[in-house]
């Protein structure tokens, strides 16, 4: 493949703002309002709520041509008027834009200002997202530390974990606070999409977040005994939350399947002095023997992932303990922890991937070309290549706009864990299987030492 540089073709990312408006549907009757133009706002009602099947709503401070000379400070204040009038939101969530952004707004100061102007306006919390710099996994980031930073507040130990989960589905929370419940451990989760995201239908209309982390839980994560991040790309409150107020923070890899759930559990363990309950270690052998029933399928089969950096990392490790080559894995965002994470969970294999970091489909569908891949691993964005080169794709992560039912789909723990066995396995059989017994390609040369070091029949 001849090196690019000049552009991005079908990037493997997605804008600062829509990692924010991800966090904020997870905090109980908030708003999210984007400072720039109306555009804006729409792209993530529409993105968000194709993949989610919810509304969603985002307001817009509605910035012109003639903001972008004389400045959108009118526009902001008015707005934040109209929403908290209107729609009576607890917290109202101001991410900026690259057109606020590169005019130069001061949104912290505007806020400041107007907020010793109006005492009957709600908690407002603004947050930087430049769209034209880095990913929406950024954004989510830095709206999870915006939110710890304007609202924590020191009193007495409440003896609760912060637990930040990431741009993952409502279903991996809601799995990761059975496990926390399963433990006895209460929690604080930085934020909880879990219900406002997977709502039930009551013909009830709400325009704020029905569900979620509540303001109180977010002022309280002063008083937490630890935090610890599921995602090594989304622990920067974890780490202002330490510097700030002593508070321990641990952040392991993405606990998808067998060994990042062990070290998962293991430190809940650690932090809270609890042991593993029956049920979860019933799951975990449970997933194990998945494992083993599916390995003569899976053995050897080469996989392509793509996506955000901890997800990519999580299946990397997982397909190599079902005796799969990740022969190519591709992120957007640019991270050197993703390419040392890469490297770490690879050192042992005879195979090591493509690493594409930062990188776009356009690059990954050239390696795959290149590669000859058995299977796809990523969101919805890669359906074309997985079309064109007449390979499965099993979708992961966001966005999933061309199938249902995806903030029900979970790959953490070890209960996803025995699900995503089945379905790779199942996706293999159905389109490799060979009913008449093994179709051995005399050209290739079995590796018996690397079948003996797969993990799951260690």
């Amino acid at each position: 493949m001849t090196e690019k540089k000049f552009a991005v073709i079908n990037p493997c990312k997605i804008c600062q703002p829509m990692g924010a408006i991800f966090a904020l549907m997870g905090v109980k009757n908030s708003m999210p309002l984007i400072h720039g133009s109306h555009g804006c706002s729409t792209y993530m009602r529409f993105q968000l709520g194709r993949h989610f099947k919810e509304a969603v709503n985002v307001a817009s401070s509605s910035m012109s041509e003639a903001n972008a000379v004389l400045g959108g400070e009118e526009n902001l204040k008015h707005a934040i008027r109209n929403v908290s009038k209107i729609y009576g939101p607890e917290i109202i969530g101001v991410t900026t834009s690259c057109l606020s952004e590169t005019i130069g707004d001061d949104v912290e100061g505007i806020i400041r200002l107007f907020k010793t102007q109006n005492d009957d306006l709600p908690e407002i919390v603004p947050i930087s997202t430049p769209s034209y710099k880095h990913t929406h996994v950024e954004g989510y980031d830095s709206t999870v530390k915006a939110l710890v930073e304007n609202l924590a507040t020191p009193s007495k130990p409440n003896s609760k974990l912060n637990v930040i989960t990431g741009m993952v589905s409502p279903g991996d929370i809601a799995e990761t606070k059975r496990i926390l419940r399963e433990m006895g451990i209460e929690s604080i989760i930085l934020t909880d999409t879990s219900e406002s995201m997977d709502a039930p239908f009551d013909g009830e209309v709400s325009f704020v977040s029905s569900a979620g982390t509540t303001v109180e839980e977010l002022k309280d994560t002063a008083n937490s005994f630890a935090t610890i991040s599921l995602c090594k790309h989304a622990n920067s409150a974890a780490k202002f939350l330490h510097e700030a107020y002593g508070i321990k923070s641990v952040s392991p890899y993405l606990p998808i399947g067998l060994q990042s759930t062990d070290e998962f559990m293991n430190e809940l363990c650690k932090l809270t002095n609890k042991e593993i309950p029956e049920q979860i270690t019933r799951e975990r052998g449970k997933l194990i023997d998945a494992m083993i029933d599916a390995h003569q399928h899976n053995f050897g089969r080469k996989v392509a992932i793509y996506g955000d950096p901890d997800v990519v990392v999580g299946f990397t490790r997982f397909v190599l303990e079902l005796g799969m080559i990740p022969s190519i894995v591709c992120t957007g965002s640019e991270s050197k922890t993703f390419v040392e994470d890469i490297k770490a969970v690879t050192k042992d294999s005879k195979h090591k991937p493509v690493i594409l970091a930062p990188g776009d489909l356009y690059d990954l569908h050239q390696e795959i070309k290149k590669s000859k891949v058995d299977l796809l691993i990523g969101n919805s964005y890669g359906s074309r290549i997985a079309g064109a080169e007449n390979i499965p794709l099993i979708r992961m992560g966001f966005p999933i706009y061309d199938r249902v039912g995806a903030q029900r789909i979970t790959c953490v723990g070890y209960t996803a864990g025995i699900r995503l066995v089945d379905t790779i396995t199942n996706t293999i059989l159905d389109r490799y299987f060979d009913e008449f017994g093994w179709a051995l390609n005399e050209n290739t040369e079995v590796d018996h030492g690397e079948f003996e070091s797969s993990n799951c029949i260690n």
